[in-house]
């Protein structure tokens, strides 16, 4: 009976192994103790009150993930532990993108990204990217270099291409923080040059009659906008915002979305705006027959008033005697 018993547990044990050996290949180097730097930092950077000293704490971040994703190996590893760092690939893996923000005192919001792009047997090329967007006058219509990025999160990339024979084209979703009264939606495009640098921004946006570079939706910072994009209907879908009454128009703290949505759609290398694409549900209208009947009220007949007789006037003429007795 013993002897059963230690044969099941060597078979469950060669099955145990044999489950992990046909599992995910770990990566040929371990990157944890990069993962250990960086959470200490951001413990640091949680306790302290001082946003000049946090800054530097995420300029040290930013170092030791350029230094650490030049290696061929970093490309596919997961940093699972850095859940304040958004990990983002790209359409066929062609570049990763790593994104994250710093929450000033004030309500204010500093963005911090960099691109990776793998290169055959080299090490991976870093582009750091520099969040400008203080300092940007007309963002919806001026193209971007990677020194001057209007900042943001992103969480969607959708590859496009303008032509075979042409440039592909990536269009980032992403939300800015912004501050204390507003947030934001930004519709974002880049592409590579062909130095190998990066360019944000391009006139595929028409809206309204007008062209734009970058599309930026800036509502009331208690609210919540919808913007994603629907692979199967190849289009991206958002909420239509407007004021809350029409002496709020420009004052974007009081706009939130208001049961319309609209659309972008890429045709003839562009995306063009589609308006309305949803539409609240229209009210129905009672009809006469559905409504119910008034109950009939029961009024009581009136009593009709007895009118008395008036007294017979005596005549003074009247001489009959009165009986005595």
């Amino acid at each position: 009976m013993k002897k059963d018993v230690w044969c099941f547990l060597i078979f469950a044990g060669l099955l145990i192994c044999t489950s992990e050996m046909s599992g995910k290949k770990k990566p040929a180097v371990d990157f944890w103790p990069v993962e250990e730097h960086i959470l200490r930092l951001i413990r640091e950077i949680r306790l302290t009150k001082n946003d000049s000293l946090a800054i530097e704490k995420h300029r040290m971040i930013e170092e030791a993930l350029a230094q650490t994703l030049t290696q061929p190996e970093a490309y596919r590893y997961p940093f699972d532990s850095l859940r304040m760092i958004g990990f983002l690939y790209a359409p066929h893996r062609q570049f990763r993108l790593i994104n994250w923000n710093h929450s000033f005192r004030d309500g204010t919001h500093r963005y911090f990204a960099m691109i990776v792009v793998p290169e055959k047997q080299q090490p991976s090329r870093v582009i750091r990217l520099t969040d400008m967007s203080d300092t940007i006058r007309m963002p919806e219509f001026e193209p971007l270099a990677a020194d001057e990025w209007y900042g943001a999160l992103y969480y969607k990339i959708i590859r496009k291409r303008k032509a075979k024979d042409e440039k592909k084209y990536y269009t980032f979703l992403g939300v800015d923080m912004n501050n204390l009264d507003t947030k934001k939606k930004i519709v974002e495009v880049m592409a590579f040059e062909d130095d190998g640098t990066v360019r944000f921004g391009a006139p595929l946006f028409e809206l309204n009659g007008r062209v734009k570079h970058r599309l930026i939706f800036e509502y009331s910072a208690r609210q919540a906008m919808y913007l994603e994009y629907k692979s199967f209907r190849r289009r991206i879908e958002y909420d239509h915002l407007s004021p809350l009454m029409p002496y709020y128009v420009g004052m974007y703290e009081y706009y939130e979305p208001d049961m319309y949505r609209d659309g972008l759609k890429f045709k003839r290398k562009r995306w063009k705006h589609y308006k309305n694409i949803v539409t609240p549900p229209k009210e129905k209208k009672l009809k006469k027959r559905s409504l119910p009947k008034p109950p009939k009220i029961k009024r009581p007949k009136p009593v009709k008033k007895q009118t008395e007789q008036p007294e017979k006037p005596v005549d003074p003429e009247d001489t009959t005697p009165m009986n005595n007795s």
